[in-house]
């Protein structure tokens, strides 16, 4: 197989003849240093332009994935032309939603929430971004033809936001006021998602009109887990965020009906998941197993039947240790997640700027050699 009918053979659920590979997706980016190591690792010269600025993880660059036999390309929407961060003296930045941002090291810090302050009737006056804005899509359906009909890549959309619903109504609002907003103060948290909904559908509208064609897969990033628990139950979650899931992602199945939908949600999801699957996801992304509940043998024998997985390499202790431990790593869920297909190694979240490139790079070599399936 190459390295589309791989991909495609797991994402309908078939066995491919190894297990596909993924990296630079939204959700397993690689934070600039240990970007920097790894193409020095590789002896690749030459520089590319980042991407996107303002960010931890800044670069795509597609000789690095070629050097790791990396089976996706990526396209992904812009920023309208022109547009840059509102850049503060004391070193803050606002981006298109008003929120405002310090980089801190290999973080970005909130310094200010804009709707902190906000009630219903203040909704309507803000100055929401304009998801029609121009240039978000400039060049994009030349590099998603070209990449279908010159490569042999399976080719997933990036998100086309930063954050979800939930994660951009509670940067917006504050942590606290959003959770107080779900339990009591229902109409406003509704209207809110309700305004982010709006957008979400826009800048779908936008990307989709663009890539919609050419795309195996789109990703959707937004974290509703801690390490112990989710943030919300799973009857508040049904009740206040699914029906916001349900709307967009029947969408984007109507625009792009081939192309699958690949949810993002760090921490302990293990309760949402049967929600998640109903709302309409189809690949599980990133099975931190680090995490309470999240257990790859449990989720794989009750929802394998039922979606894809992908990620699940812990990024926060094997791939940082030892070759050794990444290596072991990779195998365990290989033997886990891969069982009878269903499985898309990556990153289960972005690789920190301290992981050693040897690692990274064996992570993909025991891939690509122990997980290979007898088609026979």
């Amino acid at each position: 197989m190459n390295h589309r009918e791989r991909v495609l053979a797991v994402l309908n659920k078939k066995l491919p003849d190894r297990i596909p590979m993924d990296l630079c997706e939204s959700a397993s980016f690689i934070n600039d240093p240990a970007y920097f190591a790894l193409k020095n690792y590789f002896n690749i010269e030459g520089e590319v332009e980042p991407f996107r600025r303002n960010f931890t993880a800044n670069y795509y660059d597609p000789r690095v994935l070629q050097a790791l036999d990396i089976d996706f390309r990526h396209v992904w929407l812009k920023t309208p032309t022109g547009y840059q961060n509102t850049m503060y003296d004391d070193g803050t930045f606002a981006d298109e939603w008003g929120v405002v941002y310090r980089l801190l090291g290999n973080e970005r810090a909130i310094v200010k929430y804009p709707l902190l302050n906000a009630d219903e009737s203040d909704l309507d006056n803000y100055p929401w971004l304009d998801p029609y804005a121009p240039g978000r899509a400039e060049g994009l359906a030349e590099r998603a033809h070209d990449l279908l009909q010159n490569t042999d890549y399976a080719i997933a959309a990036h998100a086309a936001h930063n954050y979800g619903f939930f994660d951009t109504a509670w940067i917006m609002r504050g942590f606290d006021n959003f959770l107080v907003d779900l339990m009591i103060n229902k109409p406003f948290a509704k209207r809110l998602l309700g305004k982010i909904l709006d957008i979400f559908l826009g800048l779908h509208e936008v990307y989709l009109n663009a890539v919609g064609p050419y795309i195996h897969m789109i990703a959707f990033c937004e974290d509703y887990g801690m390490q112990n628990a989710p943030f919300i139950s799973p009857e508040l979650y049904k009740e206040m965020l699914q029906p916001y899931h349900k709307e967009l992602f029947a969408f984007i199945k109507k625009k792009a009906p081939q192309a699958k939908i690949m949810f993002h949600s760090c921490g302990a999801v293990y309760p949402l998941i049967p929600l998640l699957i109903e709302a309409g996801i189809d690949v599980l992304n990133p099975i931190q197993h680090t995490a309470n509940g999240m257990d790859p043998l449990k989720i794989k024998q009750e929802f394998g039947s039922e979606v894809i997985f992908h990620g699940g390499i812990d990024v926060q202790h094997a791939l940082a240790g030892s070759i050794e431990g990444a290596e072991k790593e990779v195998k365990n869920m290989i033997d886990t997640l891969g069982e009878n297909g269903g499985y898309i190694v990556a990153p289960a979240n972005v690789v920190s700027g301290e992981t050693p490139p040897e690692n990274i790079a064996s992570l993909y070599r025991t891939a690509a050699n122990y997980g290979r399936y007898d088609l026979k």
